[in-house]
């Protein structure tokens, strides 16, 4: 689906210019560096420098040369590819822009946050004596929602053309000062990522925030590579509400990893604070819900021990919604390195989150385990950023995990956010007359599923 009129205009294609600006300016100075890197050996005469280091030196400097004039080309090719992708995109957004004012001058109204670019009738706006046709607004329909997804494909055109000379760029730089490789490989993977899900590139920064949260990839050293889970759930959009993003992390460096004492491993722990910008790999649990696109992503992250082992868990995540948007998350992840069986005697990270948007933004309420540190945040589409809720860890010592876990409390208005939903119900005198009880658990949900085919969520009520 094509990104709507209000999003393709919010687009600001002039940042690549001046990136590419800067890319210039290097590679003018690369070009002008480059034989300063060799030939103050190159230019030592045969009575000032002889024997057999001579030849290796000089083959040693030529090559410097050469590549910091490799570096500079290929910065060049990266400006260039900047500039043609700000021209490109740009156009399209011209061209979306007039096709929609051309519309409109026909009394054909272009629905400016519809990703089908819907269009409406209005008398006012129309010639004289023009009145509505079914296969006009058709036409026009038809037209600027064309010209929608040329403008996204231009996007992804230019990602494409940035990725490629980024490529080229990290694979002449050699290993020993490939600082910026894995960087230039994460942006790729979260590319990627994100249009696996939503079948286009990200565009702005609520969508680079969920490519970060998709992104099946570990980056942290103390990972060593193992991948996160991650399960993905479509959902009902709710406009103007941009991204909440909830992450639990312990808050210290290490931790007991079972429910024991002296006997098992210390667990890595995410040793930080809360952080309005924390990033997915930096928790232990994260959910990611998008409400602009109607996207959950839901995250757990390997478990590290202090002996060099490294696992993922493989969590519980359910979602359900109600018509007005409201969204409620059910967690349970489990240490994967405790000892066996450690869900069943409530080793596990687990609760329920319930968001609930409006119009001054969202407000969110749930249960949750003491341990260990909560977050959540909304990142609105005008780049406001809201704390919805932080709730530091029950304790802040290696046993925090043993002492807090299977500890629970609320916060927020949970029980009247909980009582709008459905629940399951329980006989409270078995064997006798059916006497239901809610149990606090949501009737109904569905689980988050598999990114490359990810479930589609019902409202309910």
């Amino acid at each position: 689906m094509p990104p709507s009129y209000n999003e393709v205009t919010s687009w600001t294609p002039d940042q690549l210019r001046l990136i590419a600006n800067g890319l210039f300016a290097m590679k003018a100075r690369l070009d002008s560096e480059a034989p300063k890197a060799g030939n103050p050996v190159l230019n030592l005469t045969g009575a000032e420098w002889t024997g057999t280091a001579r030849g290796p030196a000089n083959d040693r400097a030529e090559a410097i040369t050469r590549w910091l004039r490799g570096v500079a080309d290929e910065c060049g090719d990266l400006a260039d590819a900047m500039n043609r992708g700000a021209f490109s995109i740009e156009g399209a957004v011209t061209a979306l822009e007039n096709g929609t004012k051309s519309s409109e001058s026909q009394g054909y109204v272009l629905n400016r946050g519809s990703r089908e670019y819907e269009v409406a009738f209005e008398t006012a706006k129309a010639p004289p004596d023009t009145e509505y046709d079914e296969n006009v607004a058709f036409q026009h329909q038809t037209a600027l929602r064309n010209l929608g997804i040329s403008a996204d494909q231009a996007v992804s055109d230019t990602s494409a053309a940035v990725s490629s000379a980024l490529a080229a760029l990290g694979g002449i730089t050699p290993a020993s000062i490939a600082t910026s490789s894995g960087s230039m490989t994460r942006v790729a993977n979260q590319v990627d990522a994100f249009r696996e899900v939503y079948g286009r590139v990200p565009v702005g920064e609520n969508e680079w925030r969920m490519a970060a949260a998709l992104d099946p990839h570990s980056y942290n050293a103390k990972n060593q590579g193992v991948p996160p889970v991650v399960s993905v759930i479509k959902i009902k959009p709710v406009p103007g509400q941009g991204v909440v993003a909830t992450g639990l992390f312990i808050p210290i460096d290490k931790v007991i990893a079972g429910p024991g004492w002296n006997r098992f491993n210390r667990n890595l722990g995410d040793n930080r604070g809360f952080d309005a910008n924390f990033a997915p790999e930096n928790t232990r649990v994260s959910y990611f819900i998008d409400y602009e696109n109607g996207v959950i992503v839901a995250r757990q992250n390997p478990s590290c021990d202090d002996k060099g082992n490294v696992k993922t868990g493989t969590p519980s995540v359910k979602a359900s919604q109600l018509s007005d948007g409201t969204v409620a998350i059910a967690y349970d992840g489990w240490d994967p390195l405790a000892p066996p069986g450690p869900e069943k005697v409530g080793w596990s990270v687990n609760g329920q989150t319930i968001v609930t948007p409006g119009h001054g933004g969202a407000r969110v309420s749930g249960e949750a385990t003491d341990f260990p540190s909560m977050e959540t945040y909304q990142y609105l589409p005008d780049g406001r950023t809201q704390v919805l809720h932080q709730d530091e860890a029950g304790d802040h010592h290696e046993t925090g995990p043993m002492l807090n876990l299977p500890l629970h409390h609320d916060y927020g208005s949970y029980k009247d956010d909980l009582d709008r939903f459905e629940q399951e119900v329980v006989n409270a005198s078995p064997g006798n007359d059916w006497i239901p009880v809610e149990t606090g658990e949501i009737a109904g949900m569905t689980d988050l599923g598999d990114a490359e085919n990810p479930p589609e969520l019902k409202e309910v009520r």
